[in-house]
Order: C-alpha cells, then structure tokens, then sequence
C-alpha cells in the first residue's frame, strides 16, 4: 500500500511539474490566441471605429440590431465577391499538394544531385510571401516580365502586344494562386518526403517480390501509408487558400475592381483603412466559421475512414 501511495504521489508531482513548464505556453496562447477570438466575436456586434473608448454593442440603447454587421456583410456585393475568389483559391490553390506529391516521389533518391534539386525546389518556402509576390510581380510585368518576354519568344504574342493577366478582372485570381503555389508546392513536397522516409520497407519489398506495377503500389501501398501526411498537407492547404492576404496585398491589392479580392484583405481594408473594426471582426468571424467547419468535416472524414479500415 505504501507503493502504490508513493507512486501516486510521484505521479501528481509530475502532473505538477509539467503543467508549471506548461503554463508560460498556455498563457501566450490564451492571451494572443484565445482573447483575440473571442474578442473579434464581440467586436462584430460592435460599431467601433477603432478609437473611441467605449466599445459597446450596437443593440445598447437603440432599435437596431446586434447582428446588423451580418446583415450588412449579406448586402455586400464586395463580400460576396471575396468569398466566391476564396472558394476559387480553396479549389485550385489545393492542386499544390499533388504536384508536392509528385516533386517527393520524383526526388526521393539518396544521392547528391537530388539533394541539390531538392534544395532548389524548397527556396521559394524560405522566401517571405511579400518577396515572392514581389517577384511575381516582376515576372508578370507587361513590356518588361520575363513571361512576355518568353511569350514574345515562342511568338504567342507580336510586336504591340503586351501580357497583361494581372490587369484582367477575370484571371488576376489565376496569376495570384499561381504565384502563391510556387512555394506551398515546395512545403507539400517535405512533408510528404518526410512520410516517405517513415514508410515500411518490409511491406514494398514483399510487393515488389510479388510483381506489383508501379501504378498499383503508388495506388494500393504508398498513397495509404501516406494518409498521415496527406491529412496535414490538407489542412495547411485549406488553411492557406482560406488566410491568402500578402501575397495579393502586394500584387493586386484586391484589384483591378476588387476581382481578386478576399475576405482576409477586405477585413483588412475595412477594420485598418476604413476603420470599420466591428464589421471587419464580422468579416473575420465568418471566415474563422468557414475556416473551421471545413477542418472539422474532413477530420471527421479521415477518423471515420480510419475507423472503417481497422
């Protein structure tokens, strides 16, 4: 009795220690990551300007409603079509993850010119957004970009004519998640050459013993051991189309008549240039919302595909 007494007591001890290192964490990720949440909530039933003292609801002492943000945010064409260009980047922003995919399945050799190109490819993640918008910018650039230049090369375009995709209203979008593929491509590709190192070799050496092609291991053996992976590479992906901000602050700004905008750059514009900070909190507020049920539904997902298998 008197064991197992001490060894309760070890234990509480422990739990003690730990949650005292714990604790400096746990009060940083309260304080700028927990407040700010439910903050911006209450912010959204607000009309503060961002300078006034008194932050109070907008239901206090009048007949208009706490969700009259909201109901403005559903009159918003600019909102809307903010949303519609983050339901684009969640599509096609997402094709990243299968060209990072294919980058580590082509690079996944011991040897030191794979190592070389494999440190070419993953340049672009080291590089802040704002640089590569910034370089973009230079590569898209009519009369003096390196892709008119090329196209004027391979003889698309003639003498007079000039490249002009970030000026369209229609594929500003495209020349922007281009650009922001360019690095997360890189980032999908080590972390699923990180889930490549981890694979068991016992299970691909009996498949290759047993005459498995190249397209059924990928298929049946290596894409399923890679679910791992694969459930991270998604979730930063959603969490990546769903936060684009600096990226087209520096390229397009929204532009050309908010055709490229989203909703983390319009809050930005509204709460920061227009000092609307309850209704940029109620932009913010419903992009934590899409943020969040999206995440949820494709966990839930994955747990109830696991579940199936086992």
């Amino acid at each position: 009795m008197a064991r197992v007494g001490s060894l309760s007591f070890m234990q509480k001890r422990d739990h003690k220690t730990a949650w005292r290192f714990l604790a400096p964490s746990l009060v940083l990720y309260g304080l700028y990551v927990v407040f700010p949440i439910f903050f911006s909530l209450y912010l959204s039933i607000t009309q503060w300007d961002g300078l006034s003292t008194a932050v109070l609801p907008l239901c206090k002492n009048s007949e208009v409603s706490c969700l009259q943000n909201f109901i403005d945010l559903w009159n918003d064409e600019v909102f809307w079509m903010a949303l519609r260009n983050n339901l684009v980047w969640l599509i096609f922003f997402s094709l990243s993850a299968p060209l990072g995919l294919a980058l580590a399945l082509f690079f996944h050799v011991k040897s030191q010119r794979a190592s070389f190109y494999k440190s070419l490819f993953f340049m672009p993640m080291v590089f802040s957004l704002v640089v590569v918008g910034t370089i973009w910018s230079w590569f898209l650039q009519p009369e003096f970009g390196l892709v008119e230049f090329l196209l004027k090369g391979l003889g698309v375009l003639k003498d007079g004519e000039h490249f002009t995709l970030m000026a369209s209203d229609k594929w500003a979008t495209a020349g922007l998640i281009a650009a922001a593929s360019w690095p997360h491509a890189a980032y999908c590709m080590v972390l699923y050459l990180a889930g490549l190192s981890n694979l068991q070799k016992n299970v691909i050496e009996a498949a290759e013993i047993e005459g498995v092609s190249r397209w059924q291991m990928l298929w049946h053996i290596i894409l399923p051991m890679l679910r791992p992976a694969t459930v991270i590479v998604v979730i930063v992906t959603m969490i990546g189309a769903l936060r684009a901000f600096d990226l087209i602050a520096i390229m397009t700004a929204g532009g050309p008549a908010n055709s490229s905008n989203v909703l983390a750059l319009y809050m930005y514009q509204q709460t920061f240039e227009n000092f609307r900070y309850g209704y940029g909190a109620a932009i913010s507020v419903v992009l934590f919302a899409i943020s969040l049920a999206l995440i949820l539904l494709y966990l839930r997902q994955t747990l109830k595909d696991e579940t199936g298998r086992s």
